[in-house]
């Protein structure tokens, strides 16, 4: 297994938080230290570096962890100094910045990529920035007196690769499970059990958002227009895009906002139709259900404002009306909503949905011609919304989506 760590990741990332543009992928070399002499490795050592590094590559990082440092009071290695910063890495930044937990790993990375320059490794200058971006300060570098420089969030470095060189100079150990000369690993046994999570398992990359199409079908105004003998309470169809961004430390509240369109059919008979649009705020919160992680239940609403438009076609003019779009009104627009979602793909990222639920318009008062097509005026006249049955006011709704969106 060859294990070199990826330095142009590194410099991209760091060039990033500088404000420098880093034209196209980095193509640097791979950073390779001296490692100890194959006869200082033991077997119980390799056989914990493999299981460190299986682990890594499916995201146990606190399992990973333990094995690495395992393998470090076995056999020391700079480089296993190094994975052991990665691991705390990235357990730092799948918790909040400012909590116990974000404090705990950044100041432990910091801690494990220091021991590594302690090797005066190759790629020192790589790592003291990376150090200095975590807001830490190289051991290499003299500290400034009286200084405190304050690292935003948003300014986090994302962890590098895992540097896998291997142990007994450069050599490739087998895939797979230890082999059978290899003695049996020790797992740690520590002193009080991990902490329990809300039941969310660990995805592979911890997903910041989604952003895609849905198809809204609202049954809109459902009593009011079924006494009217001017439309018809007919299905609204449209389609919208919706986006999320995902907060909180299991990343299971999703804010952000959606915008949709949708016309109601044309009925044979009146020859008068909605449509409806509108803009608004979404807040939803999911929870898995299983422990494969692959469908989720929640909850939550949107709020937003909205516009009706009233259309009409042929000849049977409605007293007042404007043009061919008769009326249009605006007003604000709620909803609360159930939320069904199955996660497909390998890392979970596919989001097919079903949303339901009911929904509240409230709407001002809609537009109209100055006089009809008698030369009446029409100021005190109904309009044309209210000729159809559908006066100014409140108005429920009954909404349903089915939508699909990529996870990032």
């Amino acid at each position: 297994m060859k294990l070199a760590y990826p330095a142009g990741r590194m410099a991209c990332a760091l060039a990033l938080l500088a404000g420098v543009a880093v034209p196209g992928p980095a193509r640097a070399a791979s950073v390779r230290v001296v490692e100890p002499a194959a006869e200082s490795a033991t077997p119980g050592a390799k056989a914990a570096l493999r299981r460190a590094l299986a682990a890594s590559r499916n995201h146990d990082y606190e399992t990973a962890l333990a094995h690495f440092e395992r393998a470090l009071s076995m056999s020391p290695s700079p480089k296993l100094h190094f994975n052991i910063g990665v691991c705390h890495h990235q357990l730092m930044v799948e918790h909040d910045p400012g909590s116990t937990q974000y404090q705990e790993h950044q100041e432990a990375a910091i801690a494990s990529y220091n021991r590594y320059l302690d090797s005066k490794p190759d790629d020192a200058a790589t790592v003291e920035g990376m150090i200095v971006a975590l807001g830490g300060t190289p051991v290499t570098q003299d500290p400034e007196p009286w200084t405190i420089e304050l690292v935003e969030p948003g300014e986090v470095p994302d962890p590098p690769g895992f540097d896998e060189m291997w142990m007994t100079g450069g050599e490739d150990p087998p895939p797979g499970d230890p082999q059978p000369d290899d003695p049996p690993p020790e797992d740690p046994t520590p002193s009080e059990p991990p902490p329990q999570t809300s039941g969310l398992p660990p995805p592979p990359a911890m997903l910041r958002g989604r952003f895609g199409g849905f198809v809204p079908l609202w049954v809109a105004h459902p009593g009011q227009l079924s006494g009217s003998s001017r439309a018809r309470a007919l299905p609204v169809l449209g389609l919208g895009l919706r986006g999320n961004a995902f907060m909180g430390p299991q990343r299971k509240i999703a804010l952000g906002g959606e915008v949709a369109v949708a016309v109601q059919p044309m009925d044979t008979r009146t020859h008068h139709r909605l449509s409806i649009a509108h803009l608004g705020v979404v807040l939803e919160v999911r929870h898995p259900l299983g422990t494969a992680g692959r469908f989720e239940v929640g909850g939550g609403g949107m709020i937003g404002a909205g516009t009706e438009a009233l259309v009409y076609s042929g000849t049977n003019r409605l007293r007042c009306a404007v043009n061919r779009e008769a009326s249009r009104r605006t007003g604000l627009l709620a909803n609360a909503r159930l939320y069904l979602a199955a996660l497909l793909g390998k890392r979970r990222n596919h989001e097919l949905s079903l949303r339901v639920g009911p929904g509240l318009g409230v709407f001002a008062q809609g537009s109209r011609a100055a006089r009809d097509a008698d030369g009446n005026s029409c100021a005190d006249g109904p309009t044309p919304f209210a000729a159809i049955g559908l006066p100014d006011g409140a108005a429920l709704a009954v909404t349903f989506d089915l939508g699909y969106a990529p996870r990032f």
